[in-house]
């Protein structure tokens, strides 16, 4: 069988295994934890901040992220199908008190005037305030498309301009940079705060990070710890995200040239996917035109030897390559899926 619902199915390399075994430990909510320590200092240089909190999850990452910056009552703005307003259990209205609006988007992308108008709108002691626009990259839904660097320049110099505050969930930020062939800085170095996922296309098992500005993260630790979130001897975790970081980031081009080539491979055979719209290590397939309801084709692949999930979409069905993949796997997973849905 081979597996191409997620990402997030990687397992640990024997590398990260050992990495894990080696680290040294200590107690992390008294700020003992050596490799969480140094973990966090990794990732203020690399993404061109000052703070950086270990926590369990992106989702927790977002959610502190946003108790942090947002105030109950006011409003947080983002591209209506991103990751926090669909798939966190309504934690910015829940925790924050926010209120959440969603923007009409292009991949993913809204822009700086959609936002300027919605702050404008809210110009007003009827209104709430805007005070934090959500920048996901990739972004998930769209197929781990990318924001190009121009739109999230433009959204940067909007912040500045209205006073508000930028957040980028990037559980899969590292694949926006490869893609970009830029260091992750370039992408991050101007938001208040970065959510980064490290159980993805990276390959650890558990655990994430929000990283920002110093003063911004002075209550994370305290919020952390009210939802959760914090560990004791977490530097098992932070070996293995510290092994990812020096070892995982490079190699996910090839996870980007696989999901290339199983689209391409797929249309050669006659299904419905559209090379060019492959964003990262993402790829949609379009079973209406085969005739098939989505349910009934995934059950058709997992019968055929080839696991795809569900997507967003009533009639797409996602596929996401990852380190897990070799090429031989990515044409392999091609010749079943195309058995699978043209034949019988």
């Amino acid at each position: 069988m081979i597996d191409l619902r997620s990402d997030v199915k990687t397992l640990p390399t024997e590398g990260m295994l050992r990495a894990m075994t080696t680290a040294p430990l200590g107690d992390e909510q008294e700020r003992e934890d050596p490799t969480v320590r140094a973990l966090e200092d990794d990732l203020t240089e690399l993404l061109g901040q000052e703070a950086a909190v270990f926590v369990p999850s992106a989702t927790m990452a977002n959610q502190i992220a946003t108790l942090c910056l947002v105030e109950r009552g006011q409003e947080i703005v983002g591209e209506q199908h991103r990751h926090m307003f669909r798939y966190e259990a309504g934690g910015p209205a829940y925790l924050a008190g926010a209120v959440v609006t969603g923007l009409p988007g292009t991949a993913g992308v809204f822009t700086g005037d959609q936002v300027r108008e919605i702050a404008q709108l809210r110009d007003s002691e009827h209104r709430p305030r805007t005070a934090l626009a959500l920048v996901e990259n990739t972004h998930n839904v769209s197929g781990g498309r990318v924001w190009p660097l121009p739109a999230l320049d433009d959204l940067y110099d909007t912040r500045d301009e209205l006073g508000l505050a930028v957040h980028i969930d990037g559980a899969r930020l590292f694949n926006a940079s490869v893609a970009l062939d830029v260091p992750p800085a370039r992408i991050t170095a101007r938001a208040r705060t970065v959510a980064v996922c490290f159980s993805k296309g990276l390959g650890g098992p558990a655990g994430a990070a929000l990283v920002g500005r110093a003063d911004v993260l002075a209550p994370a630790r305290r919020i952390r710890q009210m939802l959760g979130g914090s560990l004791r001897q977490a530097g098992v975790l932070a070996g293995a995200a510290r092994y990812a970081l020096e070892h995982n980031i490079a190699r996910l081009a090839d996870d980007h040239a696989n999901a290339r080539t199983l689209a391409g491979l797929l249309a050669e055979g006659g299904l419905p996917v559209d090379p060019a719209g492959t964003g990262t290590n993402f790829v949609f397939l379009d079973v209406a035109p085969l005739g098939l309801a989505r349910d009934a084709a995934r059950d058709r692949l997992r019968a055929g030897g080839v696991l795809w999930s569900n997507s967003h979409h009533p009639t797409l069905l996602r596929a996401v390559t990852h380190l897990g993949h070799s090429k031989a796997d990515v044409h392999t997973a091609a010749t079943r899926t195309i058995r699978a849905l043209t034949t019988g």
